[in-house]
């Protein structure tokens, strides 16, 4: 009776997409484990880490009640102070310190992550304990401030509820908002109309060379649907100008600031926005260990356990984005690292 009592206490109840509760459940013990932080070359760009765990700290201390605080590693008694003090601990560091395993090592305590049989793991086609390693990046473009023959559909801003919720993607892209009802902010090719939601972050080149960035700002509430594309796909994202790449935020106002190579995407609402994730593959000079911050989310990883998303910086193609980062393989070992 008393194992059964025990496990009933690890069981997590999965999220969904808002970070309401599924009807899923999993025991984080068999997702995380304690293991040995292996030796291995670290590869990180310490200032950009910094600053990541310095804003995503800052986050989490002005939003308490937000969805992504919470974590299934509180179920393996990790609690939210400790997962503060990793990010602290991150913040206070110096590059050298930062870059060395065996201080990495003796300042962390490392959870190794197994994905969960089946599923989208089998889907994925993932060996045990393999994680897979998407990329994303913010997608220059080509934009106009009015509609021609080429730059037929618009980026919208949000217009608020119940404009927001009312519309599928199709239904905007076949002219939901021709009338009014919605602001757009730059109009674009339609395949890159697709690209800006999928990514979350798009920079338009307006004729003359002015510059804007605009960043996802509110959905239209619909979870994503995995295999559809384009129109088909019916959620859709509305848009906010901002002055730097964001991540995951309140709607309409405060996100945490992403920085290429040390920001990733990921199932915040089951992992919990801020974790200190560390990134292990094969690399010329041997084992490369990267450590990034989990400070984005996406439709795909609602729940997702299986995968990761690198935010890889400004590209105009994803060839360019992939050959940018062509040492990082989409099979990876990977772990939660842990303030001691």
């Amino acid at each position: 009776m008393s194992v059964l009592l025990v496990a009933a206490a690890l069981a997590w109840d999965l999220r969904g997409h808002a970070g309401e509760p599924t009807t899923s459940q999993i025991e984080p013990g068999t997702v995380f484990t304690p293991a040995a932080l292996a030796n291995a070359r670290v590869v990180t760009d310490p200032p950009a880490l910094r600053r990541v765990a310095v804003d995503t700290l800052r986050y989490l201390r002005a939003h308490p009640a937000d969805p992504a605080q919470g974590t299934m590693l509180a179920e393996l008694g990790i609690g939210a102070d400790r997962l503060l003090r990793t990010l602290e601990i991150v913040a206070a560091a110096s590059d050298a310190e930062l870059l060395d395993a065996a201080w990495i090592a003796a300042h962390f305590d490392y959870y190794r992550w197994t994905p969960p049989p089946g599923g989208r793991t089998a889907k994925l086609g993932l060996a045990p304990g393999e994680l897979r390693l998407t990329r994303y990046l913010v997608v220059q473009v080509d934009g106009r401030a009015a509609p021609d023959a080429t730059y037929t559909e618009a980026i919208y801003a949000d217009p608020g509820e119940p404009a927001r919720s009312r519309y599928t993607r199709r239904e905007v892209m076949e002219g939901a908002y021709d009338q009014g009802g919605a602001t757009p902010l730059a109009w674009l090719r339609e395949e890159h109309v697709h690209d800006a939601i999928m990514q979350g972050t798009v920079q338009v080149t307006f004729p003359g060379g002015v510059s804007r960035l605009y960043n996802v700002e509110a959905s239209n509430g619909i979870p994503y649907e995995g295999g559809k594309r384009g129109r088909d796909q019916d959620r859709y994202w509305y848009f906010a100008e901002v002055p730097a790449p964001r991540g995951y935020g309140v709607a309409g106002g405060d996100h945490v600031i992403l920085e290429a190579g040390v920001a990733v995407a990921g199932d915040v609402y089951n992992l919990g926005l801020g974790r200190l994730v560390a990134i292990q593959h094969p690399s010329a000079e041997g084992t490369a260990l990267r450590l990034a911050v989990l400070a984005d989310t996406g439709g795909a990883f609602q729940p997702n356990l299986s995968q990761l998303d690198w935010f890889g910086g400004a590209f105009p193609t994803h060839a360019a984005l992939y050959s940018a980062w062509k040492d990082l393989p989409d099979r990876v070992s990977a772990g939660i690292l842990v303030a001691r």
